[in-house]
């Protein structure tokens, strides 16, 4: 499984490869522009953003982890914002957890394994429908 994390430190890169089994690889971007190639580009099976105070379209972003085959679901952190709304996300659009800054390990443990959870879900084939008698 792949894991994009964004963000302009590289604390929570090395904290969430703290946190998660060794298989799952993470790929740390420091950019918005960074963030957007990588989901374009790469196949991700998840991400984690720490949102700056810098208003930048995360609307679009998560438009377009949703938009993925399979979507890629995504966590994000704040310490600027007091909800995912504050930051332009919709619940509408995708999967979307937030996580205000700074939560204490425990809550990133469990809000990771809820998103990789999620990942899984998304990329598990959907059942074939029975066939009708002929």
């Amino acid at each position: 499984m792949r894991l994009l994390v964004l963000d302009q430190s590289r604390i929570l890169p090395w904290l969430v490869r703290h946190e998660l089994p060794s298989e799952v690889e993470v790929e740390a971007v420091f950019s918005f522009e960074e963030a957007e190639r990588a989901l374009r580009e790469e196949p991700l099976d998840a991400a984690v953003v720490s949102l700056p105070p810098a208003h930048l379209p995360w609307h679009s972003f998560q438009h377009l982890c949703a938009s993925r085959q399979p979507p890629v679901p995504v966590l994000y952190e704040s310490c600027v914002f007091d909800c995912a709304c504050e930051a332009g996300l919709e619940p509408g659009d995708g999967y979307v957890e937030f996580l205000p800054k700074p939560a204490p390990r425990a809550e990133l443990r469990a809000a990771l394994a809820r998103l990789l959870a999620e990942a899984d879900r998304a990329r598990a084939p959907e059942p074939l429908a029975p066939r009708a008698p002929a």
